[in-house]
């Protein structure tokens, strides 16, 4: 298999370094985080071009928080205090292989964590249920990145997910339709 070069673009908008080089503890580690899977790759050009170039074409400059997450990236993440990651669940390794040859998220598909510069997340959650089609989407508050991701099944599941006073998100899935009152 040929290794995936970072500036090759995958969208209008994006390049494979923008999904991958992205979040706190890539920039603080610089951990290879490249993907070797072809279906891992193929999902991230997939979430570049139906979710995040028609965002960016609606709202302007997005920022992202946390994109691909390798095997050797979600080691890092696990040394930190309070690592806040469900990496069986999530979706942030696409189709990516453990250390013991299995599925790091149980779940197939892709996601990344971003939010509009000049836009709240309620407004921009909002726009991607009633606009896109979409795997997942997770809503932490207005002020929050949202959580996004894309798979063979695009289920439509929206989540929110409220703090806590013990500092635990709680999710509650939640129907378009109430969301959409919210």
């Amino acid at each position: 298999m040929t290794t995936l070069n970072p500036s090759t673009p995958c969208s209008r908008h994006f390049k494979f370094a923008d999904l991958i080089h992205c979040g706190e503890t890539y920039q603080k580690t610089q951990v290879a985080n490249i993907p070797k899977d072809p279906n891992t790759v193929a999902a991230i050009e997939q979430m570049a071009r139906t979710i995040l170039d028609p965002v960016v074409d609606q709202f302007g400059e997005i920022k992202l928080t946390y994109g691909f997450c390798s095997n050797e990236l979600l080691k890092q993440i696990k040394r930190q205090p309070k690592p806040g990651i469900a990496p069986q669940l999530d979706q942030h390794a696409g189709f990516e292989l453990n250390s013991r040859n299995t599925p790091i998220c149980k779940r197939p598909g892709f996601a990344c964590d971003f939010y509009a510069v000049n836009t709240d997340s309620l407004m921009l959650a909002k726009w991607i249920i009633n606009h896109l089609t979409f795997d997942r989407l997770y809503y932490y508050g207005k002020n929050r990145p949202i959580h996004i991701s894309v798979a063979p099944n695009m289920l439509g599941a929206i989540t929110l997910l409220q703090n806590h006073p013990s500092g635990r998100n709680i999710p509650r899935n939640i129907t378009k339709q109430d969301f959409l009152k919210y």
